[in-house]
């Protein structure tokens, strides 16, 4: 019941918000363009430019929703979501049953209804983080049932196996379950703990070669923001981002819903925070023993290799999904040890800030609106209110904010690109070329800027310069439509007809239902 009533109100919430559009909305295999078994094989984002994300499972999920429901509303889209959560809280329940007879009500209530999972429930966009952690619990759980049954080793192994491998094929945090699954053999026998792990070991060694086989690489490469940082810079930054991790759960208000490096704690401050927590950690163990951090330290522990994981942003509230559930042990502690007045004050601020941070998702106007006024510099949130503008038709409040954003970044490839989509539809078409050739210079490895370019290329009827710019967005981004139906086009114009069918078969490939349409 308080679980409805904290992410109640993501039900009437009927607009897109953030990037659904780009990431959901327009990715074939969940619009269903594409088949269905290429989920397994591309790119979560492989339409957009690969990212490094191989989430098979999140994609024909949302495929499912797009099947039942259409693109028109997104409220139904946020119903599934909140019937996920409840679901996520029943197996919650189920699982501390198992570990803790008398159940661990007050921290799964702490975990059901805290802000920190807004990012993942009442945005659609956030499905993988959610769908993540139901799995990994479910899987948990029958895991749990087959070892009480006292069943074969190599039943137990394939247990194991499906347990680690079904929230890994969700999203890649799904390996920090691999923790619950040794939890749960820590009193078995020998034989039982072995299969548990053999179980987990072929798990993870078939996610990463056919993660490997899906995307072409083996290798984990940081995301874009990240991308020229060293380790070392990447480790401060992690250490940033678990700083702000410990300081939202504790302090559930005045989050961003997306963070760039600038909105996180300074590096003082959060050595400072990390080491008062350390001490109130040992102090935690030295009154209640280990039992109600074996969880939460290492998922904690875990938070900066996220630096390491491909990712759309340095960091996001739902990065701490699972850190969130694996604290439930230590909340409920400290829950029953404070005063009961206080623990009913904690469960009434709790869903009064997650009805706070549902507001954020109920547009892309406010998700991004919330996400400048953290970080008022931010030129990737003043291109997203543009780009808001734009598909509403405003190009002169667009360009206003692409602008801004501009003048805070001059090689944000994208704003560019964006100036010259509004400049285009005002007419303003000598500008436009000039945004589009700064939008290629500034990204030169953005496949959408090079699309655009060619596009305009088409238009000035130079084909050959649009087949080079086509051709160069194919293979900085080989699962774009865009790019092959453009480099077809030029083929074509080129009289081609051996290259121009070629482009045109992969096109098809990537999408087939959009090639067969007249």
């Amino acid at each position: 019941m308080l679980t409805l009533l904290a992410w109640g109100p993501s039900a009437f919430t009927d607009q897109w918000t953030a990037d659904d559009r780009e990431v959901v909305l327009q990715n074939p295999v969940i619009n269903g363009a594409a088949n269905a078994s290429d989920a397994f094989s591309r790119d979560y984002t492989e339409h957009l430019g690969d990212s490094g994300q191989w989430r098979p499972l999140s994609a024909l999920s949302l495929r499912l929703d797009h099947t039942l429901f259409g693109p028109l509303s997104s409220t139904p889209w946020h119903v599934i979501n909140i019937l996920l959560q409840l679901l996520t809280v029943t197996t919650a329940w189920l699982l501390s049953r198992r570990i803790n007879p008398a159940g661990l009500a007050l921290g799964i209530l702490f975990f059901a209804t805290h802000p920190i999972l807004s990012n993942s429930v009442a945005w659609v966009s956030g499905r993988p983080a959610m769908l993540c952690v139901l799995l990994g619990l479910t899987a948990a759980n029958l895991h749990a049932w087959v070892l009480s049954k006292r069943v074969k080793p190599s039943l137990q192994a394939l247990s194991a196996l499906l347990a680690t491998i079904l929230p890994l094929l969700a999203k890649e945090d799904g390996v920090l379950f691999v923790l619950l699954l040794l939890y749960l053999t820590v009193k078995a026998e020998t034989g039982a703990r072995l299969a548990n792990i053999l179980g987990i070991f072929i798990a993870v060694t078939a996610w990463l070669v056919a993660r490997g086989l899906a995307l072409g690489a083996f290798s984990f490469g940081a995301h874009p923001a990240l991308a020229d940082f060293d380790i070392h810079q990447r480790a401060i930054v992690g250490l940033r981002a678990l700083a702000e991790v410990i300081r939202i759960a504790v302090v559930p208000f005045g989050f961003s819903p997306r963070y760039e490096l600038d909105a996180l704690p300074a590096t003082a401050l959060a050595c400072g925070l990390l080491s008062l927590v350390t001490y109130l950690s040992i102090q935690c163990v030295r009154r209640w023993g280990w039992s109600p951090i074996l969880f939460i330290a290492p998922a904690l522990a875990f938070t900066p290799f996220l630096q390491v994981i491909p990712a759309g942003e340095v960091f996001a509230p739902r990065f701490a999904h699972i850190a969130l559930l694996f604290s439930v042990p230590l909340a409920d502690k400290a829950l029953r040890a404070a005063p009961p007045k206080l623990a009913i004050v904690m469960c009434a601020s709790l869903i009064a800030g997650s009805w706070t941070a549902t507001r954020h998702y109920s547009s892309a106007e406010s998700y991004w609106t919330a996400a400048l006024a953290a970080n008022p510099q931010s030129a990737a949130s003043l291109n997203a209110l543009g780009l808001f503008h734009q598909d509403r038709g405003d190009h002169q409040a667009a360009l206003g904010f692409f602008k801004r954003s501009l003048t805070l970044e001059p090689s944000h490839s994208r704003a560019w690109t964006n100036t010259a989509r509004s400049l285009y539809a005002t007419d303003m078409l000598n500008e436009a070329a000039v945004a589009l050739r700064q939008a290629v210079k500034t990204g030169p490895r953005n496949p959408i800027a090079h699309v655009n370019w060619g596009r305009h290329l088409q238009r000035l009827e130079d084909h050959s310069a649009a087949r080079r710019a086509f051709q160069r967005a194919t293979e900085l981004s080989p699962g774009m439509h865009a790019a092959w139906t453009g480099l077809a086009t030029a083929c074509e114009a080129l009289e081609e007809h051996g290259a121009a069918r070629e482009a045109r078969l992969r096109a098809e490939d990537i999408s087939p239902k959009e090639a067969s349409k007249p």
